[in-house]
């Protein structure tokens, strides 16, 4: 998992002595290894990741219309650095609860998410005392009863945070990585045109397809067409944006959801992406600098 960060030699999950972190450690064969990424991890995460971002690796759910927190959140987001003798970590913060970020023994990267509020997150279970009770969604709690639950909900955010810090890794050529879905396709007997991410309307769908508000919810027809319309003077039709979805779908950047009307973007289109969007932000002087 996570071949993105620079193929790692092992992965493993386990709860920390306290038992209200649960850490996930990923072993590089090296230390010069993980000191060639930990750096630009570091930057990525401080620089990127907002406070809807922070929710969404925290399992809070934020409006995709808008991509901002809802008026009635009462809280505090909190992302910080903190240089130790160790190495340098990275925290955000969310009412109490938080995910890290640092390197463990020079060779080891740890994402590690804290749960010491358990009231803010659910577990599928009966009531208390009613063991014929029908099952519901109720407030975790902090006992053992639940601990199954709390690494399932654990373990889901660190997978979050490390997919999105996947996506600033890579050592491919920008040219061979998007080859590909730059030139024409077919699926089940459809040709599909090739991309164009210098064209002012597929840079367009890209950044909207890579937008963070989706990561957890996935993106609508409805949800696409809204944020289109924002930059057009021509309103799109639904079938309009069907088209352009099967598109981005034949390429392989996004899969339907199973059962449901919603899009994610697939790991090889969140590299494809997040590449196109950093070289659409490089000026000259960059991109030289890179190639020299």
């Amino acid at each position: 998992m996570h071949r993105e960060l620079c193929a790692p030699i092992g992965q493993q999950y386990y709860w920390t002595a306290s038992a209200t972190e649960y850490a996930t450690d990923i072993a590089f064969r090296d230390a010069q290894a993980l000191g060639a990424l930990y750096p630009r991890f570091i930057q990525h995460g401080i620089s990127s990741f907002c406070s809807p971002d922070v929710m969404r690796f925290l399992g809070r759910w934020v409006p995709t219309t808008t991509g901002r927190l809802y008026g009635q959140f009462e809280g505090e987001i909190i992302s910080d650095i903190k240089h130790r003798p160790e190495g340098v970590r990275l925290k955000h913060s969310l009412n109490g609860n938080s995910i890290k970020l640092y390197d463990k023994q020079g060779s080891v990267l740890r994402v590690e998410t804290t749960i010491n509020h358990t009231e803010q997150f659910k577990v599928y279970r009966r009531c208390e005392g009613k063991p014929d009770a029908p099952r519901s969604w109720r407030m975790l709690r902090r006992g053992l009863a639940d601990l199954p639950r709390r690494a399932e909900v654990s373990r889901a955010s660190n997978e979050r945070y490390l997919d999105a810090l996947a996506s600033t890794t890579g050592t491919i050529p920008l040219s061979k990585l998007v080859a590909k879905v730059c030139s024409p396709t077919t699926l089940r007997g459809q040709r599909y045109r090739a991309l164009r991410p210098w064209c002012a309307e597929d840079a367009l769908l890209c950044q909207i397809l890579a937008d963070a508000k989706f990561t957890l919810s996935g993106l609508r027809n409805r949800d696409l067409r809204l944020a289109l319309n924002r930059f057009s003077s021509k309103k799109l039709t639904t079938q309009a944006i069907t088209r352009r979805l099967r598109l981005f779908r034949a390429h392989g950047i996004i899969r339907k959801v199973s059962k449901t009307h919603r899009y994610v973007l697939t790991a090889s289109g969140r590299q494809i992406l997040t590449a196109l969007l950093s070289a659409h932000r490089a000026n000259v002087d960059q991109l030289t600098a890179i190639a020299a």
